[in-house]
């Protein structure tokens, strides 16, 4: 039978509704399985991961933009689910996934290329982003268990800082050289605290506060002998460093300043305050002779 020219034309159209609709939902069902977190959720909705990651920083970020699964596994944990079995192994989060936001120059996510941490760590010793952040990014843990994963017997046993984190010293994100931490991280930490540690340059050198301040060293080392760069045998020879009352070097030399002042001579000899007549008490009483060791400057130091 031979349909009418308007039945033909509503078949037709019928036809092509039902393409556009196939279609449409085709298109809808790989944008479910490829783009929206709420496929993750028909199993994760009550584990762990799920619930950090909502609390997280990446809550914005659907869980397949870093985890990425091919079609056919989304489809297979989709048929996994309905069949009430567990899904196979998938979603792993693959190299570069972090890059794409993260070393994008898009001013929506912090930007982590040329960073101190990151130029030493990702792109000098290629250590995929995984590696430090994969177990924080869901909250398992802090990255500072990671830090000790490779840099074992590095706890800060300084008292008042043992409880601080890593980057509070070794800035990952500034842009200056080195992880080690300067003059200027230190003075920026303490001065913040409310510490004031006026440091002048000691002799002819721009000193690291690390060569003094050894923060991972074993208790009772953190704080490094003056003789650890003065010859003790030597200095005790000049002048009147020769004294036994005058062994202990910051006694007369207060640590960050070291110079000693008339006021470090006065606290043992008050009494004799009154015959300076305005003159300094080594222009009389000579402790010269002491010898210094050389010191290079710090590199970025104030």
């Amino acid at each position: 039978m031979r349909l009418s020219r308007p039945a033909k034309t509503l078949a037709l159209t019928l036809a092509a509704l039902a393409v556009a609709a196939l279609a449409a939902g085709a298109w809808r069902f790989k944008r479910y399985v490829d783009e929206d977190p709420r496929l993750c959720a028909t199993c994760h909705q009550s584990s762990p991961e799920f619930a950090l990651w909502m609390a997280g920083t990446h809550k914005s970020v659907a869980c397949q933009r870093c985890h990425h699964a091919k079609p056919e596994q989304g489809v297979a944990m989709l048929g996994a689910f309905l069949l009430g079995k567990a899904p196979a192994g998938h979603g792993g989060v693959e190299i570069g996934s972090c890059a794409e936001c993260h070393f994008s120059h898009d001013p929506r996510w912090p930007q982590v290329g040329g960073s101190r941490g990151h130029r030493i760590h990702y792109e000098q010793h290629r250590i995929a982003c995984v590696r430090c952040h994969a177990a924080s990014m869901h909250g398992f843990e802090p990255i500072a268990a990671k830090c000790a994963e490779c840099h074992p017997g590095h706890a800060v046993r300084v008292q008042g800082m043992e409880g601080m984190h890593c980057f509070a010293c070794h800035e990952f994100l500034g842009d200056a050289p080195g992880l080690r931490p300067t003059r200027r991280d230190c003075l920026r930490c303490h001065t913040a605290q409310g510490i004031h540690a006026p440091v002048k340059e000691h002799g002819p050198m721009a000193m690291a506060c690390s060569s003094c301040h050894r923060p991972h060293a074993p208790p009772g080392e953190t704080l490094v002998s003056c003789t650890h760069c003065h010859d003790f045998a030597a200095t005790r020879r000049a002048g009147l460093h020769a004294n036994a009352a005058h062994a202990r070097c910051v006694d007369c030399h207060p640590p960050h300043t070291w110079s000693a002042e008339p006021a470090s001579c006065q606290r043992c000899h008050a009494h004799a305050s009154a015959h300076a007549n305005g003159k300094t008490c080594t222009a009389c009483h000579a402790f010269a002779g002491a010898p210094r060791p050389p010191h290079p400057q710090e590199e970025g130091g104030p």
